[in-house]
C-alpha cells in the first residue's frame, strides 16, 4: 500500500462508521436522491465528528455543495479527496468541474491533465478534456481527446453528441475547419 501524506493517512486506512452514523449518512444519502440537499447536509451534520472526514461522508458532501453550486466548498473538499486518494476518478471530475465554475476553463483542464498522468487511459478524462479544450477554441486538441474517449468507452459517441460543450467542435466539422474524428468505424 503506498504510503500517504500524515495528512491522510486516515482516509487510507479509514474506520469504519459506527451503526448510527451509517445510519446518517444513509439517510443523507435519501435526502441527496431526493433533492433534499440541506435535509441531507444536516444529516452528515449528525455524523461523530471524529469521522466526518472519512472519503464516504465526504463524497456526499461533494454531491450537496455540487447540486447546491457551492464551487468553493466543493473545491475544497474534491481537493482534499484527490490529495488523499490519487485513484479516485470521481474526485478529479468533480474538482475539475467545481474548478471550472469557480476560477477558470484553463484551471480546470490543468487538473484533468494531472489526473490523466496520475492515472492514464481514463476515458472520463478524456471527455472532460475534449469539452475543455473545445471551450477553449483548441479544437485540434478536442477532437484528439473525443477520439481518445470514445476509443477507451464507446458510450462516449452518443454523449458528444448531445454535450453542449462540443457544439464548437460539430460546426467546425460542419463547415470542414477541422476533419471529423476517427471514430466512425470504433
Amino acid at each position: 500500500m503506498t504510503k500517504a501524506p500524515a495528512k491522510c493517512r486516515i482516509l487510507f486506512h479509514p474506520m469504519p462508521l459506527e451503526p448510527e452514523d451509517l445510519h446518517h449518512l444513509r439517510v443523507a444519502e435519501g435526502y441527496i436522491d431526493l433533492g433534499m440537499f440541506l435535509d441531507a447536509n444536516e444529516e452528515l451534520e449528525q455524523i461523530d465528528p471524529d469521522v466526518r472526514h472519512l472519503p464516504e461522508v465526504l463524497a456526499q458532501r461533494c454531491r450537496i455543495y455540487g447540486a447546491l453550486k457551492k464551487w468553493d466548498l466543493l473545491q475544497v473538499v474534491s481537493r482534499k479527496l484527490v490529495a488523499c486518494n490519487p485513484a479516485d476518478i470521481q474526485a478529479w471530475v468533480r474538482l475539475a468541474f467545481a474548478t471550472r465554475r469557480a476560477e477558470s476553463l484553463a484551471a480546470a483542464k490543468e487538473i484533468l491533465l494531472e489526473g490523466l498522468k496520475r492515472n492514464p487511459g481514463i476515458d472520463n478524462f478524456h471527455f472532460n478534456l475534449a469539452c475543455y479544450e473545445c471551450q477553449l477554441g483548441n479544437l485540434d486538441a478536442a477532437k484528439e481527446h473525443l477520439s481518445q474517449a470514445i476509443t477507451l468507452d464507446k458510450k462516449w459517441q452518443m454523449r458528444a453528441l448531445e454535450d453542449e460543450d462540443l457544439e464548437p467542435l460539430w460546426a467546425a466539422f460542419a463547415m470542414n475547419v477541422v476533419g471529423y474524428p476517427d471514430i466512425a468505424d470504433q
